[in-house]
């Protein structure tokens, strides 16, 4: 999976964080210096999905919204701002926006949501709701939609992770074992609707993005075929009371999932690159990981374990310093070393034990 090819954005806890998916035209949360990156690309955004109203989440939204109203772009696309019922941070942002920004060129909705709740992703930008902020399901972009689902960060408050789902089809059970041209076979002697009967239809989940939380609870995201996972702590003895995820848990949970890559992003800005790389290096050989893993630290989308034996392939969507390269492609080797290291202690073992 290239994940780069997916999605882009900026993460350091704190201070701001905003991924932009591209396939649905999504942004995931908007924090400061959103519209400065993005620039006339602001325009290919749709929907806004909101996890929770902390500043370094929603910063962002009066400078997109304008650069949306006076930049180079189609200024008349409507806008969807999903976020939490009740959010109060979020209301206050409202607000504000609602007093300063009273003419805007474009239709822009705020729309709120509760754990559970999901809505179409429809072709065209189609209006998705009704008056009563309920969102349809007709004109449904290939039959996607977000779902929401709680995440644990703020106490007695509601946050909320967002997948995208997607229904497909696929061989019931007991035709899983017919090949290719024993389909082709029937479908030309008995009819296409005949290959109709032996699918059923399924879920999916394209993407699920965790929001700021504690580590989530692996079957709420389970099938996940990319997983973004939050990871501000580094080192475990540093969380105190922070409603946040270590690295290691983020890992752990998606050793569970076992999405088809894990991306680890809204990590604390007091580590080093190379201290992340390590500590990722040293997770994935703890809880054996097969899939690549990546990291969206500040504005650099990293790949730091390719999943297989040996160093994962250097692979970073923005320039580092060249020293900066070469640390990190040292972490990268004691990747392999870690994971020579693991199989030769197993091979160490007596039969007994």
């Amino acid at each position: 999976m290239d994940v780069a090819a997916l999605l882009f954005g900026h993460s350091k806890a704190l201070y701001s964080t905003w991924i932009f998916y591209k396939p649905d035209h999504l942004l995931i949360d908007c924090g400061e210096g959103a519209a400065t990156s993005l620039g006339n690309g602001g325009f290919a955004i749709e929907r806004v999905l909101l996890t929770h109203g902390h500043i370094d989440h929603i910063s962002g939204l009066p400078s997109l919204l304008w650069s949306r109203a006076a930049g180079m772009g189609d200024t008349e696309k409507p806008l969807e701002i999903y976020y939490p019922r009740d959010d109060m941070f979020v209301a206050d942002m409202q607000l504000y926006l609602e007093r300063t920004a009273t003419r805007l060129p474009f239709a822009l909705r705020w729309i709120p949501l509760d754990a559970g709740d999901t809505f179409a992703l429809t072709a065209n930008h189609q209006p998705t709701g009704s008056a009563t902020g309920q969102p349809k399901q007709s004109g449904a972009r290939g039959g996607r939609r977000v779902v929401t689902f709680p995440t644990r960060h703020i106490r007695g408050r509601l946050t909320l992770g967002y997948k995208v789902v997607e229904t497909r089809r696929r061989l019931k059970p007991e035709y899983a074992g017919l090949t290719q041209e024993e389909i082709s076979t029937r479908a030309r002697t008995e009819g296409r609707q005949s290959v109709q009967s032996l699918t059923e239809e399924y879920e999916a989940t394209l993407v699920a993005f965790s929001g700021d939380t504690l580590p989530v609870e692996s079957q709420v995201v389970q099938g996940a075929e990319l997983l973004l996972h939050e990871a501000t702590i580094v080192d475990a003895g540093e969380r105190k009371h922070q409603w946040h995820a270590t690295l290691d848990e983020a890992v752990a949970v998606a050793s569970t999932v076992r999405p088809k890559a894990l991306v680890l992003y809204h990590i604390s800005g007091r580590y080093r690159t190379v201290d992340i790389a390590d500590a990722t290096c040293q997770s994935a050989v703890r809880h054996k990981i097969d899939f690549p893993i990546w990291c969206l630290y500040r504005d650099r989308l990293m790949q730091f374990w390719n999943g297989e034996p040996g160093p994962p392939a250097s692979h970073s969507t923005k320039a580092e310093p060249r020293t900066g390269t070469r640390q990190v492609e040292t972490k990268r080797r004691r990747g392999r070393s870690f994971q020579q290291n693991a199989d030769a202690k197993s091979k160490e073992k007596s039969p007994k034990e």
